[in-house]
């Protein structure tokens, strides 16, 4: 008995003294930052941003919790707090985890300075993504001769021969295509839109490549001797991709159609009329597009720059 009771208080020691130690030691960095994320996408933003404050004070070269303090800040309204942090975030003695995070910081800086109405800012962060998400820049020349290819033969002869790979920056490049139209720029608008939507397109062919080995993007001979406007393959390819769920998702997500159609409003910029309505004609083919198959259908036929402003607040 006298045995049994001293195992008793040597178990409650035991126990007593674990829960001490768990409460001394403090939660390894990556458990406390998860623990603030959740906080915040469960909407408890003091609660994160205390999180957030303290790990930041632990580890101040931590470039991700400074990233994540801006997002805080940036849900409460305040966009000055959160552009002070995103920059504290982009310090060049920061460290990143992975570094890919830095250029979420940077389209973060973007989005508030889009809120703040600071374009020339927003352009400035734009392509400071360009330069971070690349190892190697794309020269000027082969992009001018992209937007030549395509003025002169269309989409499907642009993706024959050019694979674009740049996920992390199609969104800058997106993004530029829409301060040019701004800026009524439409050359430039074109060819920052082509950039990002080929990257798009891109992909979605090396996914049917992975689906089916024999895929091929292009289904006629095409004859680089004659100037053309081609768009049969690329009809036929975002037909094929509507029916990959993940691809679908994916053109949604991205806003294809909406960056199809403001192509083809930068094309009647530069008075290419027709060549536009081919391109409104992609987007009026899926219904599920929504208003810009609507608005892509009124401009076939009556094509104007008036609505462009209005357009450019449509999300």
């Amino acid at each position: 008995m006298k045995s049994r009771s001293i195992l008793f208080f040597v178990l409650i020691f035991v126990i007593t003294l674990s829960s001490i130690y768990s409460q001394e030691k403090p939660l390894p960095q990556w458990l406390q930052m998860e623990q603030g994320i959740k906080a915040y996408d469960e909407g408890r933003l003091g609660e994160a941003l205390r999180i957030f404050r303290n790990i930041a004070e632990e580890d101040p070269l931590y470039a991700n919790v400074h990233m994540w303090l801006g997002h805080v800040f940036a849900a409460e309204g305040e966009y000055i707090s959160a552009k002070e942090k995103y920059y504290d975030a982009l310090e060049k003695n920061r460290n990143f985890f992975p570094q890919s995070e830095r250029i979420n910081a940077l389209y973060s800086v973007v989005e508030i300075a889009r809120r703040l109405e600071e374009w020339d800012e927003m352009e400035t962060h734009l392509r400071a993504i360009l330069k971070e998400g690349k190892t190697e820049s794309l020269p000027e020349v082969r992009v001018e001769a992209m937007l030549n290819k395509f003025i002169s033969e269309g989409p499907d002869k642009l993706l024959e021969l050019y694979r674009l790979k740049d996920k992390p920056i199609r969104e800058a490049y997106e993004t530029l295509g829409i301060l040019s139209l701004q800026k009524e720029n439409y050359r430039g608008a074109m060819k920052n839109l082509l950039l990002s939507i080929t990257t798009s397109l891109s992909i979605a062919i090396d996914v049917h490549h992975s689906l089916d080995p024999e895929y091929s993007f292009i289904n006629y001979d095409m004859n680089p001797g004659l100037e053309r406007f081609f768009t049969e393959n690329t009809a036929l390819l975002l037909n094929d991709s509507r029916r990959v769920t993940q691809l679908e998702e994916y053109f949604n997500t991205v806003g294809l159609h909406r960056q199809l159609f403001l192509l083809g409003m930068s094309m009647l910029g530069m008075g290419e009329k027709e060549k536009a309505e081919r391109i409104w004609l992609l987007v009026t083919e899926y219904q599920r597009a929504g208003k810009w198959a609507n608005l892509a259908r009124s401009q076939i036929g009556e094509a104007s720059l008036d609505i462009l402003p209005t357009v450019l607040n449509y999300r």
